[in-house]
């Protein structure tokens, strides 16, 4: 689940609107690009929560579009070695 900070980062970066092309709603809620489960927190710990797997979305297009969202587990992959590095370089 996201913390409160990473959904009104997303929050701000869409203007408080629906991420899908041609929905002018406000966002409901903020959605895991990839599914936010066990197997991928274990694989994913940096990033299953991190802005890089975020995205805010009306309550419709959550129910009807998210999949348009989704990403590779490759992209995840990136995502995750980018953040390792990261966090090794503080």
């Amino acid at each position: 689940m996201f913390d409160k900070e990473t959904q009104i980062q997303v929050a701000e970066a869409q203007n408080f609107y629906c991420a899908n092309e041609g929905c002018y709603e406000k966002i409901h809620s903020t959605h895991h690009k990839l599914h936010d489960n066990v197997t991928n927190q274990f694989k994913f710990p940096l990033f299953i929560d991190s802005i890089f797997n975020a995205i805010g979305l009306c309550m419709k297009c959550h129910r009807d579009f998210s999949h348009k969202f989704r990403i590779t587990i490759a992209m995840a992959e990136l995502f995750e070695n980018y953040l390792r590095k990261m966090k090794e370089n503080k």
